[in-house]
């Protein structure tokens, strides 16, 4: 695969360095961790569907690790890549956490950077489907409806979306290639600014997680005509149906849905197995608790079901391989093969 050994060098570089400076005190820190404050490199900035989710999600966890502190930090610059960066070059003692969505192997595919899922566990809690949005008063009232109206006037139907590239982009382009869906789809700078977008009727509906939109949806300003989960979900106060309902022969879509970004956390890999046990332990009580289960009805968010970090890792191996497939084969946007990554195909 093309990567930048210059820089992978330099944090490899870095990380030996450090390691060999803790390496006579790690094996004893292990048994008492954490005894220090812990950093959390925050991959998307405070307010946003991420931040949402991780942060309670990360109070949660230092009341039940004991640990003296876990502070957020805004390290959102590029996208996440310098967050990212960080935790690779920290030592691996526990005390440096990804505050992480889904940005992992969509960036290294679009080659933002070398790495893959396979170089961090990750601990994922919920994340945000996406949702096929209207105003309230649309003429647009079903699913159906807005497929007919966009069959029957190619090229004149409008969806908001966020940035090329991006996950709701993606699936606004599986939408429109895969299904035959001659729509013109618009970029926005992020889920805000989408929905935004469709609230000033600037385009005639969107393809947006639906975190963003949860409060307009609540108030009744926009309505939800399909989300990206398997099967009718409650949420919100109302019913959503699922995109299934409206494309039920759709293979893809039965084998990987749902479609959500991901909130959650992720440590280095070289991590040591007593520290992750303990992070699993306290994952596990907290993960599903009335205050965390308040947080994904509050925001709109599709709760994962994982227990620790061997299931949330094989959550994203399979969250890789339908990455690549939509980066790949449906948008071309990949700069990367997923053969080049080691990322297997679907």
């Amino acid at each position: 695969m093309t990567s930048n050994p210059t820089r992978r060098g330099l944090i490899a570089g870095g990380l030996i360095l450090s390691l060999g400076a803790t390496l006579p005190t790690l094996a004893a820190a292990e048994s008492d961790w954490p005894r220090r404050p812990i950093t959390v490199a925050m991959t998307a900035p405070a307010g946003g569907g991420t931040d949402r989710g991780v942060r309670p999600l990360v109070k949660l966890l230092e009341d039940k690790l004991g640990a003296p502190r876990i502070t957020l930090q805004d390290m959102s610059a590029a996208g996440g890549v310098q967050a990212t960066d960080w935790v690779a070059g920290q030592p691996a003692n526990g005390n440096a956490w990804l505050g992480t969505g889904d940005q992992i192997d969509s960036y290294a595919l679009m080659g933002r950077y070398d790495y893959t899922w396979r170089d961090f566990d990750f601990w994922m809690a919920a994340g945000t489907p996406a949702g096929v949005l209207v105003q309230a008063d649309s003429p647009y009232q079903t699913m159906d409806e807005l497929i007919t109206a966009v069959r029957a006037t190619p090229g004149e139907v409008t969806a908001a979306t966020t940035p090329s590239g991006t996950g709701w982009s993606s699936l606004t382009a599986y939408l429109e290639k895969i299904h035959d869906l001659p729509f013109r789809a618009a970029n926005f700078k992020g889920g805000g600014p989408t929905v935004r977008a469709l609230l000033a009727g600037e385009t005639d509906f969107a393809v947006v997680g639906l975190t963003p939109a949860a409060s307009f949806i609540t108030n009744g300003d926009l309505r939800v005509l399909a989300a990206t989960v398997p099967e009718d979900w409650d949420t919100l106060g109302i019913t959503i149906p699922s995109i299934l309902n409206f494309f039920p022969d759709d293979d893809v879509m039965k084998a990987t849905l749902p479609w959500t970004n991901a909130n959650g956390i992720a440590l280095h890999k070289d991590t040591p197995d007593e520290i992750k046990a303990k992070i699993d332990a306290a994952f596990a009580e907290v993960v599903n608790s009335p205050e965390m289960l308040k947080v994904y009805e509050d925001n709109a968010y599709f709760n994962f079901g994982m227990t620790g970090h061997a299931d949330s890792n094989a959550m994203m191996k399979t969250r890789a391989e339908f990455s690549g497939y939509l980066l790949e084969e449906v948008t071309g946007f990949a700069k990367v093969s997923r053969e080049e990554l080691g990322i297997d195909k679907m």
